[in-house]
């Protein structure tokens, strides 16, 4: 554990009662981290109540018979604007992946790989069955386009135009989209039918084109921690449930209250406003299981995508293979992480095993099932998306003001600015 500025309390303890009002912010995923340092850069001290046992939100990693685990496989964007404001990469010591894939079709596979990252790899790409010779001159031409415009010019779209739309549009054939955009896009945004507005695909195909997809070498949830380290001033109580706000009120669940000059909501509000009851916020899930093979597995780094309709797998990967300390100990073999297309019920682990078992070409024995996490809140429906909006634009009321990501759109980039314009929106009051 990190230091997490102030000594973190249990909500059982006996809190000292606030003599100022503070500012107070709900919810210790990024987008409260990243509040209460934009609070503490202005000079204050903030108080951060958060409901489960530690920060982090929804990037947590679990350590499991010798294995680093993050519920859900998630990976982190290095060109992503307030990653590069706020994270220290060479500390959290990331690990790349390797830009390209490893395509598995019913009745073939084959790897391709980014030719504008590695030009050596071009007369191979261009072989590569992954798509038509057009479907590369589109994509590298589109990949050049999105280079050249500035984040804000990415969400310049008022239609909220589908990401399938854009690329039939744009005159990708059936077989890239089915290929590459639907299993590699799908597993981002956590939808296979690709209605994700395609402001959000130009920004993300963005920061992959001008940046590194990366694992940090702790996991996951070595970023809500190396925020949390920076917190000199802040008093972070953990285990402590909002039940209610109440002007600048806020009512905890063991009946006590907290005065607040102002208040940062940095969870989802439904539960906290009746007034937003009946707006409830849909959310997308997935499935995530992990197995080892004790059979060493040679990946070179690259995410398996499988354009198969007949498997329960939309994506796979060697996680030992891009960052090693995913694996605790010396054992051999590979630690592989599989995400699922659809959220399916829980005796399908034969199902998809016998498919990874297809998919790597992997003997009978060689899996061993570890564990498996459904996230049914993996990441908010968000339609229209937003790059940004004017800090006073996150008031919910007087002095309540509301981050994360639901606020913009379904990012870590987006959580982390929502944060920091709430905070820049309170500091106003």
């Amino acid at each position: 554990m990190v230091c997490l500025g102030l000594v973190s309390h249990l909500c059982s303890a006996k809190y000292p009662v606030l003599t100022d009002t503070k500012f107070v912010i709900v919810g210790g995923g990024v987008a409260g981290l990243v509040a209460a340092l934009t609070l503490e850069a202005a000079g204050h001290a903030p108080l951060l109540l958060e409901s489960s046992d530690e920060v982090g939100g929804r990037l947590r990693t679990d350590e499991v018979d010798g294995f680093r685990l993050d519920r859900g496989f998630q990976v982190l964007l290095t060109e992503y604007p307030e990653v590069k404001r706020y994270l220290d990469l060479e500390a959290l010591g990331v690990q790349a992946f390797r830009p390209g894939g490893h395509v598995h079709t019913r009745q073939q596979h084959f790897r391709f790989a980014d030719p504008l990252r590695e030009p050596a790899q071009l007369f191979r790409s261009l072989l590569s069955p992954v798509g038509t010779l057009n479907d590369k001159i589109r994509l590298a031409q589109l990949g050049f386009k999105v280079m050249r415009l500035t984040p804000e010019e990415c969400f310049d779209d008022h239609t909220s135009q589908a990401t399938l739309d854009f690329l039939w549009e744009y005159g990708f054939s059936e077989q890239i989209v089915e290929r590459f955009f639907r299993p590699f896009f799908g597993g981002i945004f956590l939808e296979q039918q690709l209605q994700t507005p395609a402001a959000l695909f130009r920004y993300i195909l963005k920061m992959f084109a001008q940046g590194k997809a990366v694992l940090p070498a702790d996991g996951i949830q070595a970023i809500p921690r190396q925020l949390a380290g920076r917190l000199e001033r802040t008093e972070i109580r953990t285990n402590c449930r909002v039940t209610a706000v109440e002007g600048d009120v806020i009512r905890l669940d063991d009946g006590s209250t907290l005065p607040a000059r102002a208040i940062i909501v940095a969870c989802a509000p439904g539960e906290l406003f009746p007034q937003l009851a009946g707006y409830p916020q849909r959310w997308k899930s997935t499935t995530n299981l992990y197995f080892y093979s004790k059979r060493r597995q040679k990946e070179n780094r690259l995410i398996n995508l499988v354009s198969d309709p007949t498997s329960t797998i939309n994506t796979f990967c060697v996680l030992d293979e891009v960052a090693p300390t995913y694996k605790l100990n010396q054992q051999g073999g590979s630690l592989i992480s599989v995400s699922l297309k659809e959220c399916p019920e829980s005796d399908s682990v034969a199902q998809v095993e016998q498919d990874l078992l297809r998919h790597t070409r992997l003997p009978n024995d060689a899996l061993s099932f570890i564990r498996r996490y459904d996230v049914p809140h993996a990441l908010p429906e968000v339609n229209p998306v937003a790059y940004q909006y004017d800090a006073t634009h996150s008031r919910l009321i007087d002095r309540v003001f509301l981050a994360g990501d639901q606020q913009l759109n379904g990012s870590l980039d987006a959580a982390m600015r929502s944060g920091r314009l709430a905070a820049e929106g309170a500091l106003r009051t």
